[in-house]
Formats: C-alpha cells, structure tokens, sequence
C-alpha cells in the first residue's frame, strides 16, 4: 500500500478518535456538572424546607401557649368578676354585663392571637413559595449550563469533514515524504 494512502488513513482515523473521544468528554463534564448542580440545590431545598417546617412547629407552638394562657387568664378574671358581684352584691342584668364584658375581652385577645398565628404561617407558606421558586430557577439554570456545554460537542458533519480534511492533508504529507 502506498505511502500517503497509509498517512491519510492514519490521520483521519486519528482525527475521528480524536472528536469521538472530545465529544464523549464533553459529555462526561456535562452531565458530572448537571448531577453536581442538582445535588446541591436539592440539598439547599431540603434545608429551607426543614427551616421553614421548625418555623411552622414554633408558630403552632407559640400559638398553642398564647391560647392556653389566655384560657387561663379568661378563667382568672370570670373567677374574680364572680367574687366582686358576690362580695358587692351585684346580681341580674348588672353582673351578667360584667360577666359578658369578661367574655368580649377574651374573644377579641382570642382573634388577635389567631390573626399573628395565621400571619406568621402565611410568612410561612411564602417561605416555602420562595424556596421551591428558587430551586424550579436553579434546575431551568443548570439545564441551560448543561445544554451550553453539550453544544460544544462536533456534530457529525463536523466529525467528518474534519475526517476528510486530516485525510488530505496526510495525503499530501505522504506524498511529500514519498519523495
């Protein structure tokens, strides 16, 4: 077999191996990359997602005993308005206005608790709103990054035309070196 036919096929074989291997390498890195990305935004995720739930626990939590407190305290002062009616003398229309002016005061610090309790969580579901905005944007991000790099790759014309070029150049090598 002549000379620049034993160079040519050796470039261009070269060549091919050359852009199969850089394309698969490209590959490699791109998915090494996007698997990287994905572990860390899901590890982000389940961090605010667990902040956000001991978030929630503390706001029932707090609630709970703002509640019981003031159950108790709606007691103590139900208990002290019976005592002044008693001890005053105070009976009909009279001693249930007071007892229904105890009872409007404990409703409305009822509502006012369950409104902070309900503002505090509605705090916490926009937490969680954000915190999952924030990994739906990360993975959009990582899967541009990821198709950036795959579009590095050769494409077959590319592969084989850059085939056909080492071809002839190595042809006019060995035809040089051939004399």
């Amino acid at each position: 077999m002549p000379l620049p036919i034993i160079v040519a096929g050796a470039m261009a074989g070269l060549n091919l191996i050359g852009g199969l291997n850089q394309n698969d390498a490209i590959d490699k890195q791109a998915t090494a990359n996007w698997n990287a990305n994905l572990m860390g935004l899901n590890q982000k995720r389940g961090v605010d997602v667990n902040n956000l739930v001991n978030k929630g626990r503390e706001v029932n939590e707090s609630i709970g005993i703002a509640l019981t407190n003031l159950d108790n305290q709606a007691r103590k002062a139900k208990a002290s308005t019976i005592v002044t009616t008693t001890e005053r003398n105070i009976y009909g229309a009279t001693a249930v206005k007071l007892q229904g002016q105890v009872d409007n005061d404990a409703a409305a610090m009822f509502d006012n608790i369950v409104q902070k309790g309900e503002a505090a969580m509605t705090d916490v579901q926009m937490g969680f709103s954000n915190a999952m905005y924030a990994y739906n944007s990360g993975v959009q991000g990582a899967s541009i990054q990821r198709q950036n790099m795959l579009n590095q790759k050769q494409g077959s014309f590319e592969l084989l035309s850059g085939t056909v070029s080492a071809g002839i150049s190595g042809y006019a090598m060995g035809k040089s070196l051939e004399g």
